[in-house]
C-alpha cells in the first residue's frame, strides 16, 4: 500500500481510474489527429473523346468538346506554329484525344529532369503543316510538350 489511508479496494479503483482516463485520453488524442484527407486518390476527370478530322486552324473559332481541350489546342497550335516557322492557319489538326499522363513530364521526361509523380490530365495532339507531323502532349491548362517530330 503507497499511502497507509487509502484502502486497498480504494487503491484499486484508482488504479482503474487511471487506466480509463489514459485510454480517454489515447481515443481522443487519436480522434484530434484525424485530418479530412480523403482516403483514396481523385480519378481524372471523364472526358468524351473527340473524334476531330483535320480542320485548319482558322475554324477552331467555335468551342471544342470542352474548354481545356480548346486551350490544349490552341497551346500546341500556337507552339508548332513557332516551331515550324508557318501560320496557325497552315497547321491541321490530325487527332486530339483526352489522356492521363503518369506524372507532370507530360509522357515526354528529359533525361536530368525531375517530375511531380502526379498522374496529370491532358491530351494527345497530332498537328501537321509545313511538311511536318508533330505529336504534342499537353496539360489540361495548356502547357505543351513537343514529344515527336515526323
Amino acid at each position: 500500500m503507497l499511502i497507509p489511508w487509502i484502502t486497498e479496494v480504494e487503491s484499486n479503483t484508482m488504479r482503474c481510474l487511471w487506466v480509463v482516463a489514459i485510454a480517454i485520453g489515447m481515443v481522443l488524442n487519436a480522434c484530434a489527429a484525424t485530418t479530412s484527407m480523403p482516403t483514396s486518390l481523385p480519378t481524372a476527370t471523364a472526358i468524351a473523346a473527340a473524334a476531330v478530322s483535320p480542320v485548319p486552324s482558322s475554324a477552331v473559332s467555335s468551342p471544342g468538346p470542352d474548354a481545356a481541350a480548346q486551350t490544349a489546342r490552341d497551346a500546341a497550335l500556337r507552339d508548332a506554329s513557332t516551331h515550324l516557322g508557318v501560320n496557325e492557319s497552315d497547321l491541321r489538326v490530325q487527332r486530339i484525344e483526352p489522356r492521363p499522363w503518369p506524372d507532370a513530364s507530360l509522357g515526354c521526361p528529359r533525361p536530368g529532369v525531375l517530375y511531380a509523380q502526379v498522374v496529370t490530365p491532358g491530351y494527345l495532339l497530332v498537328i501537321s503543316g509545313g511538311g511536318k507531323t508533330l505529336e504534342y502532349h499537353t496539360d489540361e491548362r495548356g502547357r505543351v510538350a513537343l514529344c515527336q517530330e515526323t
